[in-house]
C-alpha cells in the first residue's frame, strides 16, 4: 500500500499543476480572455433577462410597429409592436439554453459510450466505432431537422434533437482519451491492488481525459447557437411567442426594406454570441494543449 500512496501524490500534485499552468496561459491570451468576459456577460444578460429587459417580450404596441429606435424602445419595435432590445434579451435566455443544454446532453450520452467502447476494446469498441460511422455518414443537421419534422419544435425537443445528433463527437473523443491512459502505469497499479473498474474509470482516469472534452463542449456552443438560429430561421426551430435570435431574424428579413433594425439586431447578437464563444474555446484548446497552437503553425 506504501508504494500505490506514493504514486497518487505526484499524480495529484501533476493535476493541479497542469491546471494552474493553464490558467496561467489562458491569462495571456487577451484575446480569450476578453471573450471570455463577452461570454459571461451574455449569460448574466440570459439569466437576468425578466430584472434588466424594458418590457416583457410580449408586450405589443401596435401604434408602434416598425419604428426605429427612440426614447421608448431604444432598438425600436417589430411588425407587431414589440420592443426588440426587450425580445434580444430574453432571446439571449433562450439562444443560450440551447447553445448550452444541447452539447451537455450530447456530453452526457456520448462521453459514457467512449469510456466503455475505450476501456473495454473488442465487441463493445467493435459496436461503438460502427454508430460512429452510421453518425458520421449522416449530417448532424439532417438527422435534426427529420427529428423535427416528425416531432415537432419546442425548446425542449430542440435541445433533446441537437443533443441527440451531436452524442458521437463527444464518444470518439472519450474513447480516444481513454485508449490514450488505460495502460498507463497508474491505472496498471490500480487494477493490481484490486480498485473496483468503477473507480479506476471515474476516480483515477476522468480527471486526466477531462480537459479536451471541456475544450470540445466550450467549441460546440458557437455551432449549436448558429445551428438553432438556422433552425427558427427556417420556422423549424423556437416558436411564438418566445423570443429567439433566430425567430427574430426570420420575422425581421420580411421588413428589411421597411426597418433594417428588425434584422440588425438579431444578427449583431448571433454573431457577436458565435465569435465570443468560439474565440474563448480556442483560447481554452491553447491553454490545456499548447501542442494544438504549435502543430497549428507549422
Amino acid at each position: 500500500m506504501t508504494a500505490v500512496a506514493g504514486d497518487v501524490r505526484p499524480i495529484g500534485a501533476r493535476g493541479q499543476s497542469f491546471w494552474l499552468a493553464a490558467w496561467r496561459r489562458l491569462r495571456r491570451n487577451k484575446l480569450a480572455l476578453v471573450s471570455g468576459s463577452v461570454v459571461v456577460l451574455i449569460l448574466l444578460v440570459a439569466i437576468l433577462a425578466p430584472v434588466i429587459a424594458p418590457q416583457g417580450y410580449q408586450v405589443q404596441d401596435l401604434a408602434n410597429s416598425l419604428a426605429g429606435p427612440s426614447r421608448d424602445h431604444l432598438l425600436g419595435t417589430d411588425r407587431l409592436g414589440r420592443d426588440l432590445l426587450s425580445r434580444a434579451i430574453f432571446g439571449a435566455r433562450t439562444s443560450m439554453l440551447v447553445a448550452i443544454c444541447a452539447p451537455l446532453l450530447g456530453a452526457v450520452i456520448g462521453i459514457p459510450v467512449g469510456i466503455l467502447a475505450g476501456w473495454y476494446g473488442r465487441v463493445v469498441d467493435f459496436v461503438a466505432l460502427r454508430l460512429f460511422e452510421i453518425f458520421t455518414m449522416v449530417p448532424q443537421i439532417l438527422v435534426a431537422l427529420l427529428l423535427i419534422a416528425l416531432f415537432g419544435s419546442s425548446v425542449t425537443k430542440l435541445i433533446l434533437f441537437l443533443g441527440i445528433s451531436s452524442w458521437y463527437g463527444f464518444a470518439r473523443l472519450a474513447r480516444a482519451q481513454y485508449i490514450a491512459l488505460r495502460d498507463r502505469d497508474f491505472v496498471l497499479a490500480a487494477r493490481a491492488v484490486g480498485v473496483p473498474t468503477w473507480r479506476i474509470l471515474i476516480i483515477h482516469l476522468l480527471p486526466s481525459a477531462i480537459g479536451p472534452m471541456i475544450v470540445f463542449l466550450v467549441q460546440e456552443i458557437p455551432a449549436t447557437i448558429f445551428t438553432s438560429a438556422g433552425f427558427s430561421f427556417l420556422g423549424l426551430g423556437i416558436q411564438d411567442p418566445l423570443a429567439d435570435w433566430g425567430k427574430m431574424l426570420n420575422d425581421g428579413t420580411q421588413y428589411l426594406s421597411v426597418d433594417i433594425w428588425t434584422v440588425m439586431v438579431p444578427t449583431v447578437c448571433i454573431a457577436l454570441a458565435t465569435l465570443a464563444f468560439s474565440f474563448f474555446g480556442d483560447g481554452l484548446r491553447d491553454a490545456i494543449d499548447p501542442s494544438s497552437r504549435q502543430a497549428a503553425r507549422r
